[in-house]
């Protein structure tokens, strides 16, 4: 009773532990789900740029045409690149985390990935949008007349300078740095991270080489490095054992005495 209240009490510290590990990958996941709906929507303005015709009375130079589709070629690069970044990590960061056979291992692993990736995908995303409004402007000065063109020129300059200075001072001030960052992950329950899939090493034929290699090598009936809750070896004594009348204990107490009994009362006699 007292082995099975401990393993219910450290089941429960760490299903806690997995359950705020899990508002983190929501929280991941949440922002690399806003990322791809704004990356997507950005990418179809751009691509219609690209789709436009060039004027055909007016032959733009070079130069002009030449940054105009390359920034918005990186416009939608970017953005694709943002949208494909967040469709795998939504997917398979929140599989990893439930499905993996290493249990909360996998699910600190998901975590951290999901935590590194995070800074590169944002900063496609902003890159990506600040490469867009500068085509824009270089697409008013092939489209328009000049005075159009700078006229329009201005204040989408001064936006893309308060886009950037904004994301800047924002990021600053909000951003947390890895070392000043709170995880969920409790350090303490390390040790009982290694502990995998006790019914699939049970039942498996992986699992029950890794038993019976421990049985004869190990003193817990698995190896510690495979990871399983170790149980108790079977021993050949206590296998066998059955109680002995009162009369038969007595007697052997008495042998016991004399100086021939064996281990013990409770042991068979050794011959």
């Amino acid at each position: 009773m007292l082995q099975l209240s401990k393993n219910s009490l450290v089941t429960g510290a760490a299903r806690n532990q997995i359950e705020i590990r899990q508002l983190e990958v929501d929280w991941y996941c949440g922002n690399y789900s806003t990322i791809a709906g704004q990356a997507a929507m950005l990418a179809g303005f751009a691509f219609s740029q690209l789709t436009t015709p060039m004027p055909e009375d007016y032959v733009p130079p070079l130069l002009l045409e030449f940054g105009y589709l390359f920034l918005t070629c990186m416009a939608v690069g970017l953005e694709l690149s943002a949208i494909m970044l967040s469709t795998f990590l939504t997917v398979w960061g929140p599989s990893l985390a439930l499905r993996g056979r290493r249990g909360v291992a996998d699910l600190h692993r998901a975590v951290d990935c999901l935590r590194d990736y995070q800074f590169l995908t944002f900063s496609y995303f902003m890159i990506g949008w600040i490469l867009f409004f500068i085509s824009n402007i270089l697409q008013v000065w092939i489209y328009f007349k000049r005075r159009v063109a700078l006229v329009v020129s201005v204040p989408m300059s001064l936006f893309i300078v308060a886009i950037v200075w904004y994301s800047y001072d924002i990021t600053r001030k909000l951003r947390l740095q890895t070392g000043e960052s709170v995880e969920g992950r409790i350090g303490m329950f390390k040790p009982y991270e290694y502990i995998g899939d006790i019914d699939h090493g049970l039942h498996s034929a992986e699992g029950g080489m890794t038993r019976a290699a421990g049985m004869l090598g190990g003193s817990n009936g698995y190896a510690e490095t495979t990871g399983y809750c170790p149980v108790h070896r079977p021993d050949s004594f206590t296998e066998n054992f059955r109680p002995r009348l009162a009369a038969e204990t007595a007697a052997a107490a008495a042998a016991e005495q004399r100086g021939e009994a064996g281990s013990g009362p409770c042991f068979p006699r050794v011959e």
